[in-house]
């Protein structure tokens, strides 16, 4: 089945998260009513543009890899390039995402791989639905095959302050090992099928925020500055994990149409 799709689209473990979870928690509910209070919980970026509205490295919006409780306004829609390595860019991505109703919103990625990464990735689609302003439900499905597909319900604050979520993995061939979210006992082993995930963000001023992410295996931190309201530009940091032994870093743009 997965096959199929991929044709037809073709032309087109640590402490530190549970940690840092708990930190940029509290630093969002609890930080006093201080006009310094007032620049980290602000919702407002460049031209009043709400920053939940930028495309995370999966497509749909939210921080940099967690999907956000809100969705674009209806009929808007983003653009997205980003480079991911360590010692050197090992791959790419093109994104777009397109709110078609006022609660749910859908996105189309392609991977490619650049220098010794020449891995043909086949097209990622993903879909998300506001069931109401604290709750959110998700779906991450990519054709590339050994890949599982991923399902997750979100929930937290409004401005995606703080995203908590729970989700699981399944393959539709049976026969799939990896996927984009989800934690790994080793290299060796395959993903597993239930997982947890965090997003959070703090503005430090109101164009520029502060991003962090726990996807299950991938823990990253970024940094978001907005030039305008169709345009920001996406800096991320990779902690080392179990499938990857050095940290390794992503660059990238968020485009409004």
């Amino acid at each position: 089945m997965k096959a199929s799709i991929s044709r037809f689209l073709h032309p087109l473990s640590s402490r530190r998260p549970c940690l840092a979870a708990l930190l940029i928690a509290l630093a969002g509910l609890c930080l006093p009513a201080t006009p310094v209070a007032a620049a980290f919980v602000s919702d407002a970026g460049a031209g009043g543009v709400p920053p939940t509205t930028d495309a995370t490295l999966y497509g749909l919006s939210g921080t940099m890899l967690v999907p956000g409780l809100d969705v674009l306004p209806r009929g808007g829609g983003r653009a997205a390039m980003h480079l991911v390595g360590g010692d050197a860019v090992d791959q790419g991505s093109l994104k777009g995402v397109f709110a078609f109703s006022d609660d749910a919103e859908v996105a189309i990625m392609k991977r490619f791989g650049v220098g010794d990464d020449q891995f043909a990735y086949d097209p990622i689609l993903a879909a998300k639905y506001k069931v109401r302003p604290s709750l959110a439900v998700a779906a991450i499905i990519d054709t590339t095959t050994g890949v599982k597909d991923s399902v997750m319900l979100l929930t937290g604050t409004p401005g995606n302050r703080v995203v908590l979520g729970l989700g699981a993995n399944f393959a539709l061939e049976g026969t799939e090992r990896d996927a984009h979210f989800g934690h790994y006992p080793d290299r060796l082993s395959p993903v597993d099928n239930l997982f947890f995930v965090f997003g959070g963000r703090l503005n430090i001023d109101p164009d520029t925020e502060i991003t962090m992410d726990y996807a299950g295996t991938d823990f990253l931190l970024g940094l978001r500055h907005r030039l305008d309201d169709r345009l920001a530009l996406d800096f991320g940091y990779f902690l080392p994990d179990r499938l990857h032994t050095k940290s390794r870093f992503c660059l990238g743009a968020n485009f409004g149409f």
